[in-house]
């Protein structure tokens, strides 16, 4: 028997900009659906001369005080909504503090806006704070980019679930949240395996991926009979990157779970095109998931 996908403690980082902004109905319609608590974070960086301002004054700077303000407000809307939230306001590096805070809340889902400045037609900066987020994360992450549809319900009617990995073991970890997900909010998931450019022309090596691939999902869900246990099933949904980011572009994309690890296609293209061109063009958020992340 597959078991329930438990999401009691929702982390939304904020940085006040517009991406942030539909980041954070996602958080709250996820913390409706799995009638969870938001915990709001914002991290402060100070000017020097704010800091000094501080310590010769012992009162808050105006910048805080306004980053306090803006939080509260966010925090006070949500509240309206029924949902418990706590609100916090951190000093330090961005990306090390949102991490920090995943592990003192115990959050299940950490949830960001990611932005960028494009640089030519098919790459994106998306700048060292997102890139370290993704990377290491003990828990699911969830972007929303700058092309995702706004309009959606709390209520989280969504056509499908779009499964992404590229036939490592290490990226199946993700299979087992991704049928969770789909079975807690009722909807079919997809499976869509990136084709290693070693194997495209080499059927035997994609076979052996295949089989690899569905024994680790085996291993992760115990008992259960289906056909993504088999390598048949994975074979007949080997993509190229250009499907796949046609995929992630569809308008019946509700959701991509991403199974990432150290050498998975995440880091390898992370400054290349591929990865660039999901986070930048894909019409609904990612679930990014490391293989390392707290099992579901």
């Amino acid at each position: 028997m597959i078991p329930e996908l438990k999401m009691d403690r929702i982390l939304f980082a904020t940085d006040y900009l517009e991406s942030s902004r539909l980041a954070l109905d996602y958080a709250v319609a996820f913390a409706h659906q799995f009638k969870a608590s938001v915990v709001m974070l914002h991290v402060v960086q100070l000017s020097q001369a704010a800091a000094e301002a501080e310590l010769t004054s012992s009162g808050l700077s105006v910048s805080r005080r306004e980053a306090q303000d803006r939080l509260e407000v966010l925090a006070s809307g949500v509240r309206h909504t029924g949902l418990h939230v706590e609100a916090h306001i951190e000093d330090g590096d961005p990306s090390e503090e949102i991490l920090k805070a995943v592990s003192v809340h115990r959050a299940d889902l950490l949830v960001l806006g990611v932005h960028g400045v494009h640089r030519g037609v098919e790459h994106l900066l998306l700048g060292s704070n997102t890139e370290k987020i993704l990377l290491s994360s003990t828990c699911p992450t969830l972007t929303v980019g700058a092309q995702v549809l706004a309009g959606f319900s709390v209520a989280l009617h969504l056509r499908e679930i779009l499964y992404f990995s590229d036939f490592t073991a290490e990226a199946a970890a993700a299979a087992s949240y991704a049928v969770l997900l789909g079975k807690a909010l009722h909807v079919p998931v997809d499976v869509c395996q990136l084709l290693p450019s070693i194997a495209e022309n080499d059927f035997e090596l994609r076979r052996k991926l295949a089989d690899e691939y569905s024994d680790t999902i085996r291993r992760a869900l115990p008992g259960w009979e289906s056909e993504w246990c088999t390598p048949a099933f994975h074979l007949e949904r080997g993509m190229k990157t250009e499907q796949m980011l046609a995929r992630a572009r569809s308008r019946s994309a509700g959701l991509i779970v991403l199974g990432v690890h150290a050498k998975s296609f995440l880091e390898r293209h992370l400054h290349s095109s591929f990865a660039y061109q999901l986070l930048a063009n894909a019409t609904c958020p990612i679930i990014s998931i490391h293989h390392k992340a707290r099992p579901a």
